[in-house]
């Protein structure tokens, strides 16, 4: 190989290297960017939030998660929920009653007692996401990180 093929192939895996990182930056970035929710999502959302408001079962969350979800300061939040179970698996949805725009969706294994919360407002606006396993919690990210958490959101079909 000559000294100028030598040349050409670093300045080519420079440009290369250059080039991928572009690419990532602009993926990464992206990813970053969640889309508001559609029109008819929003809806349904609130026809969820409003129903629980009406109907649903007066309850309290518990001053470590109010806390962790930044409702409050190591006190408990009233809300008013909808759960379903299947199995040992818990879904729920609270809706807190002093800000109606505090709303909380959760899903709790018996089993194993993990603990995933997905703090959102009335229309359906993702805004931190907090696991709780073995007692020990975590954020597994903020809105704009959230994509991770794409699978466990898509669970929630049961709301409205």
């Amino acid at each position: 190989m000559s000294k100028s093929d030598g040349a050409w192939s670093s300045r080519c895996a420079v440009a290369v290297v250059f080039l991928l990182t572009g690419v990532m930056f602009v993926w990464a970035t992206r990813a970053q960017v969640r889309p508001s929710p559609s029109s008819q999502a929003r809806k349904r959302m609130v026809q969820a939030v409003d129903k629980t408001l009406q109907e649903g079962l007066h309850a309290k969350l518990p001053p470590h998660l109010s806390t962790l979800l930044g409702l409050s300061q190591e006190q408990e939040c009233l809300v008013r929920q909808a759960v379903v179970r299947t199995g040992k698996v818990v879904q729920g949805f609270d809706v807190a009653t002093v800000n109606k725009n505090d709303v909380v969706l959760f899903v709790v294994n018996e089993t194993t007692n993990d603990q995933t919360l997905y703090l959102t407002s009335k229309e359906g606006v993702l805004r931190k996401v907090v696991r709780v396993e073995e007692g020990w919690a975590g954020f597994k990210g903020s809105p704009a990180k959230i994509g991770e958490c794409s699978r466990e959101k898509s669970s929630f079909g049961w709301i409205g």
